[in-house]
């Protein structure tokens, strides 16, 4: 889920919306003694940090994850892709990581290693480590995330150039039913590495509706300051998508 230079023109945690899993023990789905969850999506176009993956064309996700009421949750993220012209027709992501309350004051962090992998394309293939605090007040959400790759590149362009991605978000639980959000971030590189300046911001704003176990999502997505060789403008151009999840 990255944007490559060249050939490509990527969270999750996180849109489309990486999800959060160490939270999710209320499902029905047992495995070693933990609870087990996963999603289904159909999306417009697959956008991560304001850039497209697909090409502006329709995404098909799927995830599923393991977690344990100690705080331990693992899975695979998958997805189809489309980065113009690489050998890359999909993305396979093993995670692992671990997430708690903070006693009663309704913070919450989550620390985890996120592996990406291309299939046809191996050169495109690193990993992040990551770290989320999260606030809830009543319907009100705030939470902040770090991640960091020491080879964001992989193989494709520029060898061991590390990057700094850090975002922002605020959520807001209007009714049982329907949610808004919003998120800014930063995608930043190593310069030293003699890459020149490519950090850009990027952020999305949308609100979703739920409905048993579906979710119907709506997101305008936008970047500024992302340099052609990074990605193409219309990769990284404004966009309105559209989700529909089913989760099990």
């Amino acid at each position: 889920m990255n944007s490559k230079m060249c050939s490509v023109a990527l969270a999750s945690l996180f849109t489309v919306t990486m999800p959060q899993y160490g939270w999710a023990q209320d499902q029905e789905g047992e495995l070693f003694g933990g609870a087990l969850s996963g999603n289904v999506m159909f999306s417009s176009d697959y956008v991560f940090r304001g850039i497209t993956q697909t090409s502006n064309l329709p995404q098909i996700q799927g995830d599923l994850a393991w977690s344990h009421s100690s705080g331990m949750y693992a899975g695979i993220w998958a997805s189809n892709t489309n980065f113009g012209g690489g050998d890359a027709s999909m993305e396979f992501d093993p995670f692992i990581g671990f997430s708690r309350g903070i006693a009663d004051t309704g913070l919450s962090y989550d620390i985890g290693y996120w592996s990406y992998n291309y299939p046809g394309g191996d050169e495109l293939n690193y990993w992040e480590i990551y770290g989320i605090l999260s606030h809830q007040t009543g319907p009100l959400g705030l939470s902040g995330s770090v991640w960091y790759a020491d080879n964001y590149f992989g193989d494709d362009f520029f060898d061991d150039v590390s990057s700094l991605a850090y975002d922002a978000t605020v959520s807001y639980q209007m009714t049982d039913k329907w949610s808004v959000s919003a998120r800014v971030g930063q995608q930043t590189f190593d310069e030293t590495a003699g890459l020149a300046d490519q950090d850009y911001l990027y952020y999305d704003v949308g609100a979703s509706m739920a409905w048993q176990d579906y979710t119907l999502g709506l997101r305008w997505h936008d970047t500024d300051g992302v340099e052609p060789d990074l990605a193409t403008e219309s990769d990284s151009d404004g966009s309105l998508v559209f989700s529909l999840t089913r989760s099990f």
